[in-house]
C-alpha cells in the first residue's frame, strides 16, 4: 500500500531483457525460489553485476548461503523473515537513498555533471532544517535559519604567550582571523562570533551542497603554507576546526549576545573540548551531507554529547 510504488510480475526468463534498459525509478526483485535450479547461479551472478539501478533478491526459502555478498554488491536482500513481515515502502526508500549515496556506479550519481563543490547527497534528510531563500540576501535578523557552523582557532603554546608581547599576540589573532575570513569567503561563509584566537563561521544551508567542508580541509592541508606566508613563522601553527549543521536565530555580528541556541552550544563544545589540535571534526549531521568520496576522508572519532563524530584522516606534513 504505497502511493509511490506499484508491483508487477514478470517471468524469470524476462530478466536479461528487462535489465538491458532498466527503469531507474523501479526496484527489480528476483524471486530466487522461482528460478530453476539450473539457472540460479547464473541469474544471481547476472543481477549482482548490474549495479547501476535498484535491485533486490527475495529468498523465500533462505537458500542463499551468503546474503552479505549481495549487500556488498549494492543489492538488497529479503529473507523469509522479512518477507513474512512485509516489505514496507520506507524500507525501499531507505535502500534507494543508501544505494545512490554510497555506490559511485549508480545511475543517480552518474547521470550528469556534478555541481560545483560537493555533489548532492540524496539520502541526507533536509526536511528538518530551515533553508534560507537566496542565501545571505534572504536572511533576516531575528529569524531562525539552518547553517553549517564551523568553529576554528589557532592555538598558541603557553611558552609563546610568556615570551611574546601583547603586540605580537594581537598580530597572531588578527592574522588568523584574516586567514579564516579569506578562506570562508571563497565558499560564501562569514565570520560571526569571534573571541581571542578563534571563533564561529556560518555558511547558509542550501540542502544541496556541502562545500563548507572543503574550506576546513584546505585550511588543515595548508597549515604549513599559512604558517610561512601569513604568520611569517618558521614552525607550523596549530590549528583545529570543527563543523556542525544546526539551526539558530540570526542577528548581525556584534549583536549576538542574547541568542540562545543548542546548536551553537554544541559546536563550541565540540571545538573547544573534544577536537584535538591540528584536527578537523564533523558531527554526524554534516557527515550525512557528504558524498561517498568525501566520506572516505573521515573516520569515526567516537561519540561526544550523544553525537557521532567523524575526524579528517590526518595528513602527513613535511616539516
Amino acid at each position: 500500500k504505497s502511493s509511490k510504488w506499484e508491483i508487477s510480475a514478470l517471468p524469470c526468463s524476462a530478466l536479461r531483457k528487462e535489465m538491458r534498459n532498466p527503469d531507474e525509478n523501479s526496484l527489480y526483485v528476483l524471486d530466487y525460489a522461482s528460478v530453476p535450479d539450473s539457472d540460479k547461479a547464473k541469474d544471481l551472478k547476472y543481477i549482482l553485476k548490474k549495479d547501476d539501478f535498484l535491485r533486490a533478491v527475495a529468498d523465500r526459502k533462505n537458500e542463499i548461503n551468503d546474503p552479505a555478498e549481495l549487500l556488498m554488491n549494492f543489492c538488497d536482500y529479503f529473507g523469509s523473515g522479512v518477507l513474512k513481515e512485509g516489505i514496507k515502502p520506507a524500507r525501499i526508500s531507505k535502500f534507494e537513498d543508501w544505494l545512490y549515496s554510497e555506490n559511485p556506479g549508480s545511475s543517480e550519481t552518474a547521470s550528469g555533471p556534478l555541481p560545483e563543490g560537493c555533489p548532492e547527497t540524496p539520502q541526507a534528510d533536509s526536511s528538518r532544517y530551515i533553508i534560507p531563500e537566496n542565501g545571505w540576501d534572504g536572511i533576516k535578523a531575528g529569524k531562525e535559519y539552518s547553517f553549517y557552523m564551523m568553529y576554528t582557532e589557532v592555538q598558541i603554546p603557553q611558552e609563546w604567550k610568556k615570551k611574546s608581547g601583547n603586540v605580537h599576540l594581537n598580530q597572531i589573532k588578527q592574522t588568523f582571523q584574516a586567514v579564516a575570513e579569506r578562506y570562508a569567503a571563497e565558499l560564501n561563509g562569514r565570520l560571526w562570533i569571534w573571541n581571542e584566537y578563534g571563533g564561529l563561521i556560518l555558511f547558509p544551508f542550501t540542502g544541496k551542497t556541502c562545500t563548507p567542508v572543503i574550506m576546513a580541509v584546505k585550511l588543515m592541508l595548508n597549515r604549513v603554507l599559512i604558517s610561512i606566508e601569513d604568520f611569517h613563522l618558521h614552525a607550523p601553527v596549530n590549528i583545529r576546526a570543527s563543523m556542525h549543521l544546526g539551526t539558530t536565530k540570526w542577528h548581525a555580528r556584534g549583536d549576538t549576545g542574547t541568542i540562545i541556541s543548542d546548536s551553537i552550544n554544541s559546536i563550541f563544545h565540540l571545538g573547544t573540548k573534544y577536537t584535538p589540535p591540528d584536527n578537523f571534526d564533523i558531527t554526524e549531521e554534516v557527515y550525512l551531507q557528504l558524498n561517498s568520496g568525501l566520506r572516505e576522508l573521515f573516520s569515526n572519532a567516537g561519540i561526544f554529547e550523544e553525537r557521532n563524530i567523524f575526524r579528517l584522516c590526518k595528513p602527513v606534513f613535511i616539516e
